[in-house]
């Protein structure tokens, strides 16, 4: 997906929310998304809700056109759907923290989603959110989704917690973050660096070793210690802006340069508050990590037999696993 399709996206989402009130009961939530959908917009969506997480689902008949772009018409149909979702969400008696919407494709079983918090909707509806900051706390998401054994399209919801959604935000953002700097509107000669960038929060057992890991996998040449710098930076202040502190440690991977970074979390909220700075932490935190075949496995990738582990010859040609 091109740039400018995936900002033209997100700017459709940022108008979830908008639009007048309304008193909407816990017990007709979903009917009341479907409602508005199907009354004002003339879309057919399907909505559940899964924990506090409200989502809605509709299908088209290709996400992509003849040139393998979303097409505005898809734009505006996720902007409208966020649209009704956030305006049940925003008013309605259940307690609800997540938004989210899906649309699949038939021909091709694709999918996006779009995930929003609740509290980051009201806070852009009140202005204490700029519109930039506002798209960069909306998740985007692709994939494909299955049929059932018997071909039915089923929709399941899944939750959303505020950890996962915390450690798929600074993912996105470090990923937009090494496309920017290479900017083809700035540089027409530049190319677009090849990045993969994996955020998980792991629980543990019995929910005890709290961590959020981050996986980044970068050939663009950068500074041995820039990548892992880059992922630190966005943990910070991202989750400085949510006031998020349950966890116990950050854990930085950068695979082609062999780094591993793991900050408890005592140790990230002084660099947060700038009582360290990013060279002490690098001194005291920073070490060895895994070799870049393990990197390519963890994101799914085998390397060919004659590539080599030297990590400063050139970098090593992968497929995809199958």
């Amino acid at each position: 997906m091109r740039k400018a399709t995936l900002a033209a996206l997100l700017l459709a989402a940022t108008v979830a929310g908008c639009g007048p009130k309304y008193s909407f009961p816990s017990n007709a939530v979903p009917q009341s998304v479907e409602a508005i959908c199907r009354n004002e917009n003339q879309l057919d969506v399907t909505a559940r809700v899964a924990g506090r997480t409200l989502g809605a689902l509709f299908y088209v008949d290709d996400i992509l056109d003849d040139k393998g772009q979303i097409p505005k018409e898809i734009h505006e149909q996720m902007g409208k759907i966020m649209q009704a979702v956030s305006r049940v969400s925003l008013s309605t008696d259940m307690p609800l923290d997540f938004c989210v919407v899906v649309i699949r494709d038939r021909k091709h079983l694709n999918e996006l989603i779009v995930t929003r918090s609740v509290d980051d909707t009201k806070r852009a509806n009140s202005d204490a959110l700029g519109v930039e900051e506002s798209i960069n706390r909306t998740l985007f998401g692709q994939g494909k989704y299955q049929l059932s054994d018997t071909g039915e399209k089923s929709f399941v919801l899944k939750e959303v917690t505020l950890e996962d959604f915390l450690a798929e935000q600074i993912a996105q953002r470090i990923r937009f973050g090494f496309s920017k700097k290479t900017s083809p509107d700035e540089d027409p000669s530049a190319q677009q660096p090849f990045v993969l960038v994996d955020g998980v929060f792991n629980r543990g057992e019995n929910g005890t070793d709290k961590k959020f890991r981050f996986s980044v996998l970068s050939l663009k040449a950068e500074e041995p210690q820039e990548t892992v710098l880059i992922a630190l930076r966005t943990a910070g202040d991202v989750l400085k802006g949510y006031r998020f502190s349950n966890y116990e440690e950050i854990e930085i991977l950068d695979y082609l340069n062999r780094q591993k970074l793991v900050i408890p979390r005592d140790a990230m909220e002084d660099y947060q508050d700038k009582k360290i700075t990013e060279q002490a932490v690098l001194n005291k935190y920073l070490s060895e990590s895994q070799t870049i075949q393990e990197a390519f496995k963890l994101f799914g990738f085998n390397l060919s037999e004659n590539a080599t582990t030297d990590t400063e010859a050139a970098p090593p040609i992968a497929t995809a696993a199958p």
